[in-house]
């Protein structure tokens, strides 16, 4: 039994990395879109599949800021037409989750870098010009 277990594991990371790799070479191309929503748009289905991904490998902090980052571009996507999604107070909202996101997956310092770079990404992403 835990043969099995550890070959379903093993499998599972591999896809996993396979997917990460897969990821990072569409979203390179995600950086030529035009508008801001198109950058968006790819960007939430990016974290989506990064979610995932970040699940299958075990690297639960990076799991949980892609996740936080699905709700986000939503929320950004929708800044210019819901007059919800308007308030500066989600630029600090997802500044404060994203910073706090690495205390409930801790797995030692490392936890932080993708924190740090996920916080950069909200002010970024925040901005209404892409270029």
């Amino acid at each position: 039994m835990f043969d099995v277990f550890s070959k379903v594991t093993i499998n599972l990371h591999l896809i996993g990395q396979i997917l990460g790799i897969l990821l990072a070479v569409v979203g390179f191309f995600v950086y030529f879109a035009k508008t801001r929503r198109g950058i968006l748009s790819a960007k939430l289905i990016l974290d989506i599949g990064y979610a995932i991904q970040q699940s299958m490998v075990g690297a639960y902090t990076g799991a949980l800021i892609n996740g936080i980052s699905v709700f986000r571009e939503i929320v950004f996507y929708h800044r210019d037409t819901k007059k919800w999604a308007r308030p500066i107070f989600w630029l600090y909202f997802f500044i404060a989750l994203t910073g706090v996101s690495p205390i409930l997956t801790w797995a030692g310092p490392i936890s932080l870098l993708p924190a740090v770079g996920s916080i950069a990404a909200v002010i970024a992403f925040y901005c209404r010009n892409p270029h």
